[in-house]
């Protein structure tokens, strides 16, 4: 397929079941057939297949490979180059998580070198909470590698941990070397560098593998930062919820017609989290219903939302500035 420009793709999503995985998704979404508990649904990773159009079958990391800039866009181009840098994920709680922190880029590129992962910077937004629903995002004080180890010892770890509400519409932005964990009763969409990197410290009594020394090396043992970001009302449609280096996500609200156009420097990932539209472009139309996901290359340009009632979507993107 010669190309100057490429349609909007949808992916065949990935459902893992977890051992702390709910039936919330499954119900949300009206997918029956999947599996149960069903903990995550990978919706944009590097290794997930087109599902339609002309380049059904291939997976994302080998359309990336074919086409680069024409589909990240210039940026993430120039930073990695072909390498498909985000991955996308609804994620639904109903047990907690492992207590957990993730590497960054100089550790997961020297000493996970043979994974061929990136570090792992995360933020998330969530979408149900159940009353009183916590989420732990750093460590109340400032501690050290010391102090950790032996409280990890003597299982008293969680007497370190920052505890923070869990609220429905907020924005948590989790940096590499925090640690951190999902706790029950919360469904949330994530996006993350493109990594499956994980270091569980604690667990809950769960018999599963723990990653001690590799955390001890990553951890950020300052006082933890606001776990919730601030909104940032960009017009009358558009909030930008989070940004860092490797991605920006905003929400949009929609009603109506909207115009938009992808920027040649990224490219999108459009996710819908409440109402149904229809997206127009040069290549043809997609119907967004709830739950829908598109990767919209960074060469598609011009585009079009024809929204009935209301859309609520997320949109995340690699934005140009060096953060």
């Amino acid at each position: 397929m010669e190309a100057k420009t490429l349609p909007p793709l949808q992916l065949e999503a990935r459902y893992d079941s977890r051992v702390w995985g709910g039936n919330r998704l499954a119900q949300w979404l009206n997918l029956p057939a999947a599996p149960s508990p069903l903990g995550e649904i990978w919706l944009v990773y590097a290794e997930n297949r087109i599902a339609d159009g002309p380049l059904q079958g291939q997976t994302l990391a080998a359309v990336a490979e074919q086409y680069g800039a024409l589909l990240l866009g210039s940026v993430s181009f120039e930073r990695s180059g072909s390498q498909f840098p985000l991955l996308a994920k609804f994620i639904d709680a109903a047990d907690h998580l492992s207590v957990q922190v993730h590497p960054d880029d100089a550790y997961a590129h020297t000493v996970e070198a043979a994974t061929g992962f990136n570090g792992k910077t995360e933020a998330w937004y969530l979408l149900q909470t159940e009353v009183n629903a916590q989420l732990i995002h750093g460590f109340k004080r400032a501690t050290s590698r010391e102090e950790c180890s032996e409280l990890i010892e003597a299982e008293r770890l969680p007497e370190l941990l920052r505890s923070v509400p869990a609220h429905a519409g907020t924005t948590i932005f989790v940096p590499a070397g925090t640690i951190h964990a999902i706790n029950a009763g919360v469904m949330l969409f994530e996006i993350q560098q493109t990594s499956d990197l994980t270091y569980r410290i604690y667990d809950y009594g769960r018999p599963r593998e723990m990653h001690i020394e590799r955390a001890l090396d990553v951890l950020d043992y300052r006082a933890a930062e606001p776990a919730e970001t601030p909104p940032t009302q960009l017009d009358s449609r558009r909030t930008l919820l989070v940004k860092c280096r490797y991605f920006a996500m905003e929400r949009w609200q929609l009603h109506g017609r909207a115009d938009s156009a992808t920027l040649p420097t990224s490219f999108e990932i459009i996710t819908v989290i409440d109402g149904s539209a229809t997206l127009r472009s040069f290549h043809g139309v997609w119907e967004l219903t709830l739950g829908t996901t598109l990767v919209l290359p960074a060469s598609l340009g011009a585009y079009t939302y024809e929204v009935a009632n209301s859309v609520t979507l997320l949109r995340c993107y690699v934005p140009t500035e060096e953060l």
